[in-house]
């Protein structure tokens, strides 16, 4: 069983071999004294107590179960003392009902003498109480007396350290803490063990992480009696003090007879799928255990209730939502050490923001004994929102550039999701063009970026004059994005100037507007002329094609006839002859066109 208190050393054992009334006549506390008693006498009182208890384990073979019930009492009296208010004369009656009561648990007073071999080894009562303190060095002394009248030789002592702080208040510094005493001569009383006693020092840190309260030491001797090899234990007791907020080793006895309070605690939760996505259904696991190794739970309710995260005026909405309508699980029984399952499919509200959104777990249970416990628990649940952009159409100017030549890309990018893309970027790739990388930074919901940039031409276009553009960007999570379009720019060969001609350098002389005038004026009479002319003569052909068909057609009806159309036939011809016009620009031709006619003229007439 643990003892309560840390910080400061009782040295005790078999201190004072008299009966308890004795004990009290040694040590007389004035009974007339109503003043409360000191912090020192509170120390004495309770050096008392433990002294008595030791001596009845001295004096008395005691096992675990009596062993158990002492200290008990001891430990409840030990906190009494340290938070009463008594005054001295009660404190000493107080202190003596316990010793009665410790005496009454093992049916017998202390003797002067002890009972066994073992019982001749014990702790002086010479030393006062030390305390510690976290952090700082310590030095324990352990005072070594013989009882017996047999001396004791070959003494080997080693103090029985723990891993546990609430077993053992000291760091372990050394693999090993056992020192020896050579002999301890036999007594015939009391005052003579104590002037041959032998004192052992050690030397102990105390833990950073000690608890305040006393805590008992206990060292493991083993030595030689009458040639005999026998074995002992000594037990000490050293009060220490915690850091803030470390806690307290003892408590009453009050609080050790109180049942525990089953727990269920939550050990872990899974989701289906793994990853969340706001407006999707998913399947949630909750891993759940009764702590308790006394008790089991039953009739166990938990009740799953996510956070609020949106409202209008007539309700409020959940993070997360059953799909089946209830939020609660029912559990009939958990065993003590149980582990359950609660599995419950929900759906993420579509508008949530990426992060994670805490769902609470009121749990309702009760014991063995049907008392009714409460607890609560909760898990975070990481909510994800699909990241979408959209950009504009490129604006390209010029589309066509010559190698070595410079054209300007510009295109908007909207971030149409409702989380966040961070370190946004665009670059170019094609075997034309080079540069244009850009960094836009970050986008928030709803927002836009922009890309503006200028891309050089490095070779002619042998194909459509198709350049790629990436646009990328991460998410909260640095996860990257990368998505693909297309542009069109052509790159030509670079335009080279022809050689210098200083004859092009020479004045081209200029004719004056008159000029042109007229000459285009002459050409236009000219053009309109000749049109004129071709389109009497045509005229001229289709009557006289006309005519002789005409003549023909009355030969062959009236012979006679011939002589007379051909007369009216020349006639017109003749009047014809005399319509067509002389022109300035024909005067030969007009000439020859008289003399043919004269011609025809005189053939007639012969």
């Amino acid at each position: 069983m643990s003892i309560l208190a840390v910080g400061c050393i009782c040295i005790v054992g078999a201190l004072s071999m008299t009966p308890a009334g004795n004990v009290h006549a040694e040590n007389s506390v004035s009974g007339n004294s109503t003043e409360n008693a000191s912090k020192s006498k509170k120390e004495y009182y309770q050096n008392q107590l433990f002294n008595y208890m030791g001596n009845l384990y001295i004096a008395n073979d005691v096992q675990k179960e009596t062993r158990d019930k002492i200290e008990k009492l001891y430990n409840s009296a030990v906190s009494y003392i340290a938070n009463t208010s008594l005054s001295e004369a009660d404190l000493a009656s107080y202190v003596s009902s316990i010793e009665a009561q410790m005496s009454a648990v093992i049916g017998a007073q202390v003797s002067d003498k002890p009972a066994t071999t073992q019982e001749f080894i014990a702790v002086a009562d010479n030393y006062a109480t030390q305390k510690g303190k976290y952090g700082q060095e310590l030095q324990i002394a352990l005072p070594v007396i013989n009882l017996g009248t047999e001396e004791i030789t070959n003494v080997v002592v080693t103090p029985t350290t723990s891993n546990l702080v609430k077993e053992w208040p000291f760091e372990i510094g050394k693999t090993s803490y056992t020192q020896t005493i050579d002999s301890l001569p036999g007594n015939p009383d009391k005052n003579a063990a104590l002037q041959n006693r032998r004192e052992l020092y050690y030397t102990f840190q105390v833990r950073e992480e000690v608890l305040t309260g006393y805590y008992k030491l206990p060292f493991e001797l083993t030595y030689t009696r009458k040639g005999a090899v026998e074995k002992s234990t000594l037990t000490i007791y050293a009060e220490m003090e915690g850091a803030p907020g470390s806690g307290k080793i003892d408590e009453s006895a009050d609080e050790k007879d109180k049942t525990s309070t089953p727990r269920i605690i939550v050990t872990g939760f899974e989701t289906d799928p793994v990853d969340v996505y706001a407006g999707e259904t998913f399947m949630l696991s909750i891993h759940v255990k009764n702590t308790s190794t006394k008790t089991a739970v039953s009739n166990v309710e938990f009740d799953l209730a996510a956070a609020v995260e949106g409202k209008d005026e007539n309700a409020v909405y959940a993070a997360f939502l059953p799909t089946s309508g209830s939020n609660t699980v029912y559990i009939d029984n958990m065993p003590m050490g149980g582990d359950a399952d609660l599995n419950i499919e929900m759906t993420a509200k579509a508008d949530l923001s990426q992060k994670p959104y805490a769902l609470d777990i009121n749990m309702k249970y009760e014991d063995d004994e049907y008392n009714p416990y409460e607890s609560k628990a909760s898990v975070s649940i990481p909510v994800k929102q699909q990241s979408k952009f959209e950009t504009s159409s490129p604006e390209i100017m010029p589309a066509e550039i010559a190698v070595g030549e410079e054209t300007n890309v510009m295109f908007s990018v909207y971030n149409t999701g409702k989380t966040t893309l961070y370190n946004v970027k665009a670059r170019f790739e094609g075997d034309t063009i080079e540069g244009g990388d850009t960094f836009v930074g970050k986008i928030d919901s709803g927002a836009t970026g922009n890309v503006d940039t200028m891309l050089t031409g490095i070779a002619p276009t042998m194909d459509d004059g198709t350049i790629k553009v990436y646009v990328s960007y991460e998410d909260v999570a640095g996860s990257v994005t990368e998505k693909e379009q297309t542009i069109n720019i052509m790159v030509m060969d670079s335009y080279e100037e022809p050689p210098y001609d200083p004859s092009m350098d020479e004045p081209v002389e200029s004719k004056s507007p008159a000029t042109l005038f007229i000459t285009l004026g002459v050409i236009a009479v000219i053009v309109i002329v000749i049109v004129v002319i071709v389109f009497l003569r045509k005229r001229k052909k289709k009557i006289k094609e006309a005519k002789e068909l005409e003549i023909d057609m009355e030969n062959i009806i009236d012979p006679g006839a011939d002589s007379e159309a051909k007369g009216l036939d020349d006639k017109v011809l003749d009047d014809e002859e005399e319509a067509e016009p002389e022109t300035a620009a024909e005067p030969e031709t007009a000439e020859k066109d008289k003399d043919k006619k004269k011609g025809k003229k005189d053939k007639k007439e012969k």
